[in-house]
């Protein structure tokens, strides 16, 4: 009678870190988009840097972002960075990225 090769504890440990990282290559890509939504008030546009500061609606927190070829612009007469105002209010979706925020989308309500 042949013996049964033993399953190592290591084993089991690659096997779950395997798994882990088809996870994570499966559902990365949609878990980044979903960004996080930000409402506030524009202070400040820049087109020629590619940047937008908004004051967060009812408290202090100000965030600049980054806008590029990717982010998305809705609302009305809004088409681009060039659209965007100082004193609208939007609401931008972004995700951070190093040490920049990154918007995906810009919205005028």
């Amino acid at each position: 009678m042949r013996a049964k090769p033993k399953v190592r504890a290591r084993d089991y440990v690659m096997l779950t870190w395997f798994f882990l990282s088809l996870c994570l290559i499966a559902f990365g890509p949609a878990l980044a988009e979903s960004g996080t939504d930000f409402p506030g008030t524009v202070l400040m546009v820049d087109p020629a840097a590619g940047k937008l500061s908004v004051k967060k609606d009812g408290g202090g927190t100000r965030f600049t972002f980054v806008v590029n070829d990717k982010t998305k612009f809705e609302g009305e007469g809004l088409n681009s960075l060039k659209d965007v105002k100082k004193g609208d209010n939007v609401t931008v979706n972004y995700v951070v990225t190093g040490s920049q925020y990154i918007a995906q989308r810009v919205s005028k309500k």
